[in-house]
């Protein structure tokens, strides 16, 4: 296991080996998997999420968290949409929407969302390579979408992030290039976050459609 992996990360890699857990096998309910593991549930669910970004596990409302990518047959409509449509489409979609989603974000994100995504803003701002840096950028997101309590939308940046995640998007420099475009981009996700925190909705959208100029800078290149 990689060095100062996370305290839940680490319980939950070494039961899923000592269980001898394969693709498909189903995770214990989150109450039940937490009180195993000796974790907090919000721990639980952070690693959780660390492995779904990651494609490691999959999780479907009323069926449970399972081990593996998503099964085809699970995918969502939004899933499927976005997952053969072009970079320059995904980015065009992107500034339509997260803007509206930071805005909304901004009035509904409670005082556990945004310590979240604060946290969030400090592992993206400290990340060692662009691997990671990605990692809590999708994460940076989702946690944004999750703060609106809107399923939709939800769902819209869950479908753009697997999509930012194929191997092509890699392939093509989709990524934050050097240091410093990463320590640019975490500058602006702390902008969004600012603005979250100041229930300034109208704040949030600007700062978010800056990232994604960036974004789209780096896109283009």
């Amino acid at each position: 296991m990689p060095q100062n992996e996370p305290e839940a990360l680490a319980a939950l890699h070494a039961y899923i080996a000592r269980q001898q857990l394969n693709e498909g096998d189903a995770l214990p309910a989150e109450r039940q998997l937490a009180l195993t593991l000796g974790v907090s549930r919000r721990k639980l669910r952070e690693a959780l999420s660390h492995l779904e970004l990651e494609g490691r596990v999959w999780r479907g409302v009323g069926r449970g968290t399972f081990l593996g990518s998503r099964p085809q047959k699970f995918v969502s409509g939004f899933d499927a949409l976005f997952r053969d449509t072009s970079p320059a489409d995904v980015m065009e979609a992107r500034f339509i929407i997260e803007p509206a989603v930071a805005a909304l974000a901004a009035t509904k994100a409670n005082a556990e969302d945004l310590q979240e995504i604060e946290k969030c803003v400090r592992k993206n701002a400290s990340a060692r390579n662009d691997s990671e840096w990605q990692q809590w950028d999708h994460r940076f997101h989702h946690l944004i979408a999750q703060a609106t309590r809107n399923q939709a939308m939800i769902a819209l940046i869950g479908a753009m992030n697997s999509a930012r995640a194929q191997p092509g998007w890699r392939s093509r420099r989709i990524a934050t290039v050097d240091d410093e475009g990463r320590r640019r981009s975490a500058a602006q996700h702390r902008e969004v976050y600012d603005a979250l925190e100041a229930r300034d909705p109208e704040a949030a959208s600007a700062a978010m459609r800056r990232h994604l100029v960036q974004v789209q800078t780096i896109l283009l290149m």
